[in-house]
């Protein structure tokens, strides 16, 4: 690994800070991974998905502020990996808090934007480390696997809440849903393999772990979580190999990629004469898993919320305020399908709704430019640039099943927040360091 990225800001800090750091990673885990307000209860039906809860505000708001306090004691480095921002990521920041001029419950928009500024705070503190990356994955890979181990543990000894039997006996062990323990292995699996690029590791702990990792991914049954750890983890060992040593590597591989596509939908144009259906792009795949071409019952989700769409198209209808729960806005959506849904499971649909175009379009800029920050970085860092090449991959692909992008205190979201963070203060530090060299 080229030594770049994580030697530029010889930050100062004292080994209890960076005991403060490790502590704020291992309890942002815990926190945005446990069910909401530390309740499991699965109906619904509770009040904190309205109000929120005063542990969910306790245990945040504490770590704004020690993130809030770290900062305050370097100020200097805090406020250059600040400027550093990705400027669409800023602007998404600023969008969000805005909608609450015109969202029909302001209150609720405004806390839930001003929770996304914190989320940064905790990003930018967490670069203050000697070795940011270093610090987060091993951090990450014990904290990961100690939910995992008692999610294992739930499933066994208390089935009623572990296991989910409405579909079809599914793990979701300490979890709210199938689909977040999914995501727990998937990204278990990847931060091993990258601990194992960064430091020795006993290749039979990193066999049991993977092993046990996948295990619980087996079970979790979540199929978007399947797709995640073939794909990220191909991503990451494919990005990390220095024959792919090259200025515009993403642009190759994603101009390939491209070509695949567009060669596959011309094979069968010249045999149908028209294009392919969603159905049928999406039905060979979704049968690999065991999925119908509607994606589970989602599309009926799509079409109610695509009639609130086209009430506010342009600004949307405020940040955080329409999957609230019964007697909320979302309420017609509840009395068509009978059940109770807190998303849309198609996290740029949920933008759309409630950012409007405008916030759609800057959360695909937000995107780009994390693409184009991670070419830069390659140069200098390969393995990290891989890491969170991979990283971009997962919030892509997941945002399109599971709403997760700038979505509150979910685990994806506030880790894709740190990895933004991550990549512009990398490649500020690289630029510190060819200012020093000349």
């Amino acid at each position: 690994m080229t030594p770049g990225t994580q030697k530029i800001y010889p930050t100062e800090m004292h080994p209890l800070e960076i005991g403060i750091l490790r502590i704020i990673v291992v309890l942002f885990v815990v926190f945005s991974l446990l069910p909401y307000g530390i309740s499991w209860d699965y109906s619904g039906k509770s009040e904190l998905t309205m109000e929120g809860s005063l542990t969910t505000k306790l245990e945040w708001g504490s770590l704004f502020l020690i993130s809030g306090m770290l900062l305050y004691r370097h100020l200097d480095t805090a406020w250059k990996y600040l400027r550093a921002l990705n400027p669409f990521l800023m602007m998404v920041l600023v969008w969000c808090i805005a909608s609450s001029l015109w969202s029909p419950i302001s209150g609720v928009t405004f806390k839930r934007a001003i929770q996304l500024y914190g989320i940064v705070v905790i990003g930018i503190s967490l670069q203050l480390s000697p070795k940011p990356l270093h610090l987060m994955i091993d951090s990450l890979v014990y904290t990961l696997m100690a939910m995992l181990m008692l999610s294992f543990v739930m499933a066994l000894a208390f089935p009623g809440i572990g296991i989910d039997y409405e579909l079809n006996g599914a793990w979701r062990g300490a979890l709210s849903q199938k689909n977040e323990l999914g995501q727990v292995a998937a990204m278990s699996i990847l931060f091993w393999q990258v601990k194992a690029c960064l430091e020795q590791v006993s290749y039979r702990t990193l066999l049991l772990a993977i092993l046990f990792s996948f295990f619980m991914l087996v079970m979790s049954k979540s199929s978007t979580s399947m797709i995640i750890t073939l794909s990220t983890s191909g991503i990451f060992h494919l990005l990390r190999k220095r024959h792919l040593n090259s200025d515009y590597p993403l642009v190759r591989i994603f101009l390939s990629l491209l070509c695949m596509a567009l060669l596959a939908v011309y094979v069968f144009y010249m045999f149908e004469s028209r294009m392919p259906t969603w159905a049928e792009i999406s039905s060979p795949i979704a049968s690999i898993f065991g999925k119908g071409s509607d994606l589970t019952g989602r599309t009926d989700i799509w079409e109610l919320v695509w009639l609130e769409i086209n009430k506010h198209w342009l600004l949307g209808l405020g940040y955080g305020a329409f999957w609230l729960g019964p007697d909320s806005l979302s309420q017609f959506v509840i009395d068509a399908l009978h059940w109770i849904p807190l998303q849309s499971h198609n996290g740029y649909l949920d933008i759309l709704n409630e950012q409007g175009i405008i916030g759609l379009a800057l959360t695909i800029l937000t995107l780009v430019s994390q693409a184009y920050y991670l070419t830069r970085l390659a140069q200098h860092d390969k393995i990290q640039a891989a890491f969170w090449t991979a990283m971009l991959v997962v919030i892509v692909v997941t945002n399109f099943t599971e709403s997760s992008l700038f979505r509150g205190f979910g685990f994806l979201n506030v880790f894709f927040i740190f990895a933004l963070i991550a990549v512009t203060s990398a490649n500020q530090r690289n630029q510190e360091q060819l200012r020093l060299q000349r």
